[in-house]
């Protein structure tokens, strides 16, 4: 009973940190199972990260992950990147959620955390999300030659070009790609009903 209630009062101990240190840097937070989430607001977050990396409470050096989802039917916004950051100090797990559009512009935090750089790159290579003071925004999954970015489904199925070895000149070609076989037709009917006397 006593963890619980080190515990309660750890995490009370937090969030009034939070809540007075950084007043207007996020809208709301929600406590589950002993992790925070907090969602930041857009204008404020880079200077979030600032603090948390110098303040002496905290001394956040890494941050684990940035994940991004897109939403397509959210009104406010269409992405959600999830920060995820670890505090080695108090041995606590935070998430800061941040919703932004496409049109958005994003510091990155690569000048901060070392950790961020392979991270932004996958998101702007698979999303399309531009991080400014980046030092090295090029893609990172995908071909050079890609249009589109792969998760925002803006592109057909079966791409726009392929490569292929020609044994005749020794050489590699590219090509645009031409649909070799016709469409098929289906039939739905369970082989098993032919049979039935």
């Amino acid at each position: 009973m006593s963890d619980l209630k080190g515990l309660w009062i750890g995490l009370n101990y937090l969030i009034i940190f939070f809540k007075e240190i950084f007043k207007n840097m996020f809208t709301f937070y929600l406590i589950k199972k002993k992790i925070i989430n907090f969602f930041l607001n857009i204008y404020y977050y880079f200077y979030l990260f600032i603090i948390l990396k110098n303040h002496i409470l905290m001394k956040i050096n890494t941050i684990i992950d940035i994940v991004a989802t897109h939403y397509p039917d959210n009104s406010y916004g269409t992405f959600e990147l999830l920060y995820v950051i670890v505090c080695y100090k108090l041995n606590q797990r935070f998430f800061f959620k941040l919703t932004i559009k496409k049109e958005n512009l994003l510091v990155s935090l690569n000048n901060l955390f070392n950790s961020t750089s392979w991270l932004e790159r996958e998101i702007w290579d698979m999303f399309g999300l531009k991080f400014i003071y980046h030092k090295d925004l090029r893609r990172i999954l995908t071909d050079y030659g890609f249009l589109g970015h792969p998760l925002l489904k803006q592109f057909p199925l079966i791409g726009f070009i392929e490569l292929r070895y020609d044994d005749s000149i020794y050489n590699i070609i590219k090509e645009e790609v031409e649909m070799t076989q016709m469409y098929r037709f289906f039939r739905f009917i369970n082989p098993w009903t032919l049979w039935k006397d």
